[in-house]
Order: C-alpha cells, then sequence, then structure tokens
C-alpha cells in the first residue's frame, strides 16, 4: 500500500512543484509538507482534501491504493523532465 505522504511527493514532483509552492497553494507551512511526505504527520482530513485538490485529484484519489494518472494542476502537467 502506498502511503498517502508518498503519493503526495510523487504527484507534487510530477508537477514540477516545490514543497514551499505546494504549501503555498494550500496556505499550511511548508514543514507541514515535509511532515506529510515523511510520514510524521498525517495531516487533518481538510488539509489532505486542499492538498489533493491543489495537485488536481480527488481525496479519494489521493487516499486509494490506485495509481493517479497524470493530470493538470495549476497549469502543470504531470509530464516528467527528460
Amino acid at each position: 500500500m502506498l502511503q498517502p505522504g508518498l503519493k503526495i511527493k510523487r504527484l507534487r514532483k510530477a508537477r514540477n512543484l516545490t514543497q514551499q509552492q505546494l504549501a503555498n497553494f494550500v496556505e499550511i507551512d511548508s514543514t507541514m509538507i515535509t511532515k506529510i511526505e515523511r510520514g510524521r504527520s498525517s495531516g487533518s482530513l481538510q488539509t489532505l482534501n486542499n492538498i489533493a485538490s491543489a495537485l488536481g485529484v480527488s481525496i479519494t484519489e489521493l487516499l486509494s491504493d490506485q495509481p493517479v494518472p497524470g493530470r493538470m494542476a495549476h497549469g502543470r502537467t504531470g509530464r516528467r523532465r527528460s
């Protein structure tokens, strides 16, 4: 099972967002993003919902075991850099 923090990190990186940029979108401190991605904090349901929204996925997709297809979020694509 993929931990939500790891999925957040993968989605964030796929969208070429820094932790600070994601934190700014969600209006939380970047240290909270770090803690969530590392599994040291689970974050509140509201925070996770806001993160999912900022990454262009649903909270259900974020918390499920299923992989999330690359989507656009804030004008960014899910394409990887070469």
